[in-house]
């Protein structure tokens, strides 16, 4: 029942039955008194102690069995919300008005959980976004500073030419373009699931020559050499350009990276998918890299701090092309397979 209700029914009976053990002490005082043939003092102290003893005792109950449980979760809890601890439960059920407050409690304590965990997964979801942002950066700025040294470069020989002179200022525009499009894509999302796919026809020739010249680019930057080839008929693809660029590079990048002396590059295009394979001639993958390397931020110790979010990127950016990433290593190296939906 009721606090209200429950302290008005035991004041009453308190009082009910203080006046029955008055009138019964009363009662048998004065029989005492008539038998011994003797008058008892009854003083106001015994008075007051037989009348007002049963309501103390029914008010020390009350707050036994009705306040104490409550108050001490109530405080319990409210230190451990002022410690930032959410890992509690508030258990006292009862239908009075104190166990309506628990219950709020509890619904309060489980909003704000929730609430936290949620701001949490926001704040790793923009960790995860700035992580991809700045990696995603280096490719395209490698290639542009590889694009300008060898303009540089065939300046300061005099070996100018149109064809070289085109080629790097085509790079130049093209990445330009590029870095533009993803500062604007990463600063209009909350998240990388939120990248928008956005696939377009462009002729597999135009394709192909263009990841041909920046994969070169990278090759020289790392003083490494790159065999690049290709499978597939001449004709229209519908890609997203940006997202398969930024995929092999990122693989590239990785192989360059851990390779001894080269990288291959195979791309091969078939009716509805796109195959693009890279092979290294270093160790190979750990163990601990097959298992977790689409997971963002591992970074096995033997390889560096480059590991981390790369192939976390590319499993991503494959799984919205419709297609997918697989690591696996070789007799001579490393191999990673990155499959598109055409």
């Amino acid at each position: 029942m009721s606090l209200r209700k429950a302290l008005f029914l035991l004041v009453v009976f308190a009082l009910l039955v203080g006046q029955v053990v008055y009138s019964l002490a009363m009662f048998t005082i004065n029989s005492i008194a008539n038998r011994c043939m003797c008058n008892h003092p009854i003083t106001l102290f015994t008075t007051f102690t037989l009348a007002v003893s049963p309501p103390i005792l029914a008010a020390i109950a009350f707050y036994k069995v009705k306040l104490k449980e409550p108050l001490v979760q109530l405080d319990m809890g409210t230190k451990r919300i002022m410690e930032n601890d959410l890992d509690f439960f508030i258990t006292f059920e009862s239908q009075d008005e104190l166990g309506q407050l628990c219950k709020s409690f509890e619904s309060m304590r489980m909003e704000l959980l929730k609430s936290n965990k949620a701001l949490w997964q926001q704040m790793e979801e923009r960790k995860s976004l700035n992580a991809a942002f700045a990696h995603d950066l280096r490719t395209p700025v490698t290639v542009l500073k590889g694009s300008a040294l060898i303009l540089e470069k065939a300046l300061a020989q005099k070996d100018l030419t149109v064809d070289n002179i085109s080629e790097s200022i085509s790079l130049i525009t093209q990445y330009s373009e590029r870095i533009e499009s993803y500062i604007q894509a990463m600063t209009s999302i909350q998240k990388l699931e939120e990248l928008s796919f956005v696939p377009k026809a462009i002729p597999w020739d135009i394709f192909t020559k263009e990841m041909r010249n920046s994969l070169n680019i990278l090759g020289t930057c790392a003083e490494k050499k790159i065999e690049f080839a290709t499978c597939g008929k001449s004709r229209e693809i519908k890609i997203d350009k940006y997202m398969v660029h930024n995929v092999v590079e990122n693989l590239v990048a990785n192989a360059l990276r851990y390779a001894r002396d080269a990288v291959a590059v195979d791309v091969a295009l078939d009716d509805r998918k796109m195959i693009i394979t890279v092979l290294d001639d270093g160790q190979g993958f750990p163990p601990e890299i097959l298992e977790k390397g689409a997971v963002p931020f591992f970074r096995d110790g033997s390889h560096g701090e480059h590991f981390g979010m790369g192939l976390y990127i590319c499993h991503l950016l494959c799984g919205k092309h419709g297609g997918r990433l697989t690591l696996e290593n070789r007799a001579d190296g490393a191999k990673v397979t990155a499959i598109f939906d055409i």
